[in-house]
């Protein structure tokens, strides 16, 4: 399937990304602004954010619900028109007629969305705030609302990790690494599988050369965007340097790393980004590396991920390629080793 980028949208869904480690565990705080939203302005709250396909939600007060599919979401409208929304009655609003009206079982009347914007202007979810009857919400909700929703954003903030490459929410290459090395000393030691793949853009600096760094940004965006959303989140995505990405899947064997792979290439493939009356659209190239206790070191098994990547490039470029054992591959001495850093890459 061909798919036109909005470039706009990944770099929202890019902004999502590097919040992500900040997701994993429940944040305190938003319980207290829940209640001091539903005690100024409604007595149904939810923050939620929005990704390609639905909205999740991070936590409410006094409705339940987790996942709305994205064209479904009143939420959504947020992210669509970027700016603070208020319904009336949204069961007679033409604008709200297909769409969900009672998540979680209870029907909302009134709607008062305020978008959650990062710090360099991505609307990435919103504050919800419903009542289960038609009302007009005036200034000082609004108001309320807008100082709360700030509130929520800098919640987020503050719990971003600071491993995280900010142009497209991967890893950064150090943090990578530490997580290389660290599923290396648990596979070695539990005799469980794990794969390492790299993936790189093909003809990067061709783009860069002829779009320029906006749409080349784009391109890394839409890439580190598609492989985020195929992994699991006991994955890892990294990006290694450039328009070069490594993903670490524990658990994976070689037959199940190249599926993944196969399906992000056919991916990549597909995307097309419009640039000044011009379609752009690129490759991309991997390099399988499952995990062998005959490998000395996480080193080498980086180093096997890039000589897969580089037979990739070798034989023409938009394929898939796995790693060989070497040949004076031995098996580790000493647990010491194990766990050794990965060195310069």
């Amino acid at each position: 399937m061909v798919m036109d980028i909005s470039t706009g949208e990944e770099g929202r869904l890019a902004a999502l990304n590097r919040l992500a480690a900040a997701l994993v565990a429940p944040i305190e705080s938003f319980d207290h602004i829940l209640e001091l939203a539903r005690i100024a302005i409604a007595p149904f709250v939810t923050i939620s954010i929005v990704d390609r396909s639905a909205e999740i939600v991070l936590a409410a007060a006094g409705v339940e619900y987790k996942r709305v599919e994205r064209n479904k979401s009143l939420a959504a409208l947020c992210i669509s028109l970027k700016q603070p929304i208020s319904i009336y009655d949204v069961k007679s609003d033409p604008c709200c007629a297909e769409l969900e009206c009672r998540p979680g079982g209870a029907a909302v009347g009134a709607f008062l969305g305020m978008p959650l914007v990062t710090p360099d202007g991505y609307v990435i979810g919103t504050l919800s705030m419903m009542d289960s009857k038609p009302r007009q919400f005036d200034d000082q909700d609004m108001a309320m609302a807008s100082h709360l929703s700030k509130l929520v954003m800098s919640e987020l903030v503050s719990h971003q990790p600071s491993d995280v490459d900010y142009l497209t929410g991967a890893l950064t290459r150090s943090s990578f690494r530490t997580e290389v090395d660290r599923e290396y000393a648990r596979a070695l030691r539990y005799d469980r599988p794990a794969t390492l793949v790299f993936v790189d853009v093909d003809g990067f600096h061709r783009v860069n050369s002829a779009f320029g760094a906006e749409i080349a940004d784009e391109v890394l965006k839409s890439v580190a965007n598609r492989a985020a959303e195929c992994l699991r989140s006991t994955d890892h995505l990294g990006r290694l340097g450039g328009e070069e990405f490594g993903m670490l899947l524990p658990e994976t064997m070689a037959y199940e790393a190249s599926q993944c792979a196969e399906r992000l290439r056919e991916e990549i493939s597909g995307l097309r980004f419009r640039f000044s009356g011009k379609v752009v659209s690129v490759t991309a190239s991997f390099g399988v590396a499952p995990f062998d206790p005959r490998l000395r070191s996480p080193i080498q098994w980086f180093a096997q991920a890039d000589i897969a990547l580089y037979e990739s490039k070798k034989v023409g470029r938009n394929c898939v390629s796995f790693a060989a054992l070497p040949q004076d591959a031995n098996p580790v001495g000493d647990e010491s080793e194990a766990t050794e850093s990965l060195g310069v890459h």
